[in-house]
């Protein structure tokens, strides 16, 4: 079932609110308004009037596509929530729908948090500006870069100092599998994919991931996705984290390995000089938030570079299963650049060389 159209979004989901709080009078004072982000979900802001108290603060509505599974709804549901509870800045889930005829698709509504992405200024690496003014904000980009560095880690050092075992229990007592956030759990679920789409080409990568395990370390919440363009910021303080999507139990390294990969591989649409200049700022941002976190939580080099590995795989994962179902996938990792560039780190940190299926004609 194709999901609504935007208005037909809006009007479906005011009823259904409006019932959820008891308010037939219920009507937007803003939006709904969609906002720049999530590859595979949609996501507006608006207001509400006419509401109970605590329904009146600028909210979010997160909603997954058609054919998202409700249960990765429901676990962002009890992941934002109990961190909420704990005082770390997720934000609070008021509302979430597990039936997709209501929206096309499962949802939540949260409050939204104030601001900025931290590194807003260097989103999409100025998409959609002028030649001048890219080479400007390359310019401006190592020192743009080098002034957020400490507030996120941070903001990552924060998360990881809370008790992990909240976490896990309120997943358990929600009726989720706690395999959903540990790590055992998701590097089990690689192989699965690959042996249910007969991924082989993927195989000798996720074999490594088994045999080179990490020593056991003191486990943590870790974010999977932690970077600048996931955590906002007003007037220069950061607000809170958003999605929550790539949460698991594991150790730190899991975090900062996940962050250094997601952010290297991530394929930017500059011409190649530029390009070039682009990559080495990146590069030496993320050399300095790896020393930054291990001056205040010291890492093991080896782990963040397996975990590296890790994320580089679970993220060509979904590629190839898409290639494999003869269809293109949404986000930047879907492209040959983005595929090409997580081929190219798994087989620099692992020494193990993969391949996709053919290309989608």
């Amino acid at each position: 079932m194709p999901q609504p159209d935007d208005p037909e979004i809006a009007r479906r989901l005011l009823h259904h609110l409006a019932r959820t709080c008891g308010c037939p009078d219920a009507a937007y004072l803003a939006g709904p308004t969609r906002i720049q982000g999530g590859f595979d979900t949609a996501i507006f802001g608006f207001t509400l009037g006419a509401v109970p108290l605590q329904w009146r603060d600028p909210l979010i509505l997160r909603l997954g596509r058609p054919g998202t599974d409700p249960q990765r709804v429901k676990l962002e549901t009890v992941v934002q929530n109990t961190l909420a509870g704990m005082g770390y800045p997720a934000p609070e889930v008021l509302a979430t729908e597990l039936d997709p005829d209501i929206l096309g698709g499962p949802f939540m509504v949260m409050r939204r948090l104030p601001g900025q992405t931290l590194a807003h200024e260097a989103e999409g690496l100025g998409a959609g500006r002028s030649l001048t003014e890219r080479v400007r904000l390359l310019l401006r980009l190592p020192s743009m870069l080098g002034g957020i560095v400490g507030q996120w880690v941070e903001m990552q050092i924060r998360l990881h100092q809370l008790a992990a075992d909240v976490l896990l229990q309120a997943v358990t007592a929600a009726d989720i599998d706690p395999r959903a956030v540990t790590f055992e759990g998701q590097l089990a679920r690689l192989g699965a994919v690959a042996q249910q789409y007969a991924l082989t080409g993927l195989e000798p990568a996720i074999a490594w991931l088994r045999d080179h395990r990490p020593p056991p370390a003191e486990a943590a919440i870790c974010h999977g996705d932690f970077h600048p363009l996931n955590i906002l910021a007003d007037n220069g303080k950061p607000t809170g984290v958003i999605d929550w999507a790539n949460v698991v139990i594991a150790e730190p390294a899991m975090d900062v390995g996940s962050a250094i990969a997601n952010i290297s591989t991530v394929p930017i649409g500059l011409p190649w000089p530029l390009r070039a200049v682009a990559q080495a700022a990146i590069g030496a941002a993320l050399r300095r938030y790896q020393r930054a976190y291990h001056m205040r939580r010291p890492l093991d080099d080896g782990a963040v570079r397996y975990y590296e590995v890790f994320r580089a795989v679970a993220q060509l994962l979904p590629v190839a299963a898409a290639r494999a179902e003869g269809r293109v996938g949404a986000g930047a990792f879907h492209s040959e650049a983005g595929a090409g560039n997580l081929v190219a780190l798994i087989r620099r940190r692992s020494g193990v060389s993969v391949h996709l299926a053919d290309r989608v004609r």
